[in-house]
């Protein structure tokens, strides 16, 4: 490996953090307050699938203690970081029954990210969705495609 190629490597991983933290907290973020699908707290395992820069990318699973007040309103549950509400704006929104449609900007000095999501809320303890995002930092371009699968599997550990 070439010390260029390790410096782009380097800026392509800068490039993923920046989109896994987008992802994490931007796909819901500016969504206007309404009736939403109640959500049952809890313990959820959310498994996201998908492909970065067009290649498979490893199937990642994590889990979260979802509050009372985050299950009552599922748009704001993930938002926890105020930079992405500095730096993002709703450009779509679109809430059909149990779906949810939304494309985000978010940009910052030298970079900008677009993300176009859907979700669907099938039941109180599941939803499921698909996210498109493309960064640009400098002349980089960096995408990720993720299909994410949510389920609520017990009560959160005290």
């Amino acid at each position: 490996m070439t010390a260029r190629s390790d410096v782009i490597g380097n800026r392509c991983l800068r490039c993923r953090f920046i989109a896994y933290v987008f992802l994490a907290g931007a796909c819901l973020l500016a969504l206007p307050a309404r009736a939403e699908v109640a959500l049952q707290p809890g313990l959820w395992q959310e498994t996201e699938t998908g492909s970065e820069n067009n290649q498979p990318a490893k199937s990642e699973t994590s889990t979260r203690c979802m509050t009372v007040e985050e299950a009552k309103q599922p748009s704001k549950a993930v938002v926890f970081d105020e930079v992405l509400r500095k730096h993002c704006k709703a450009l779509d929104y679109k809430r059909t029954g149990d779906n949810l449609t939304l494309r985000l900007q978010c940009g910052s000095q030298g970079f900008t990210v677009n993300i176009g999501a859907t979700f669907i809320f099938h039941s109180p303890q599941h939803y499921s969705g698909f996210m498109k995002v493309a960064i640009q930092l400098a002349t980089m371009k960096f995408t990720v495609d993720k299909m994410i699968d949510a389920k609520r599997i017990g009560e959160c550990n005290k």
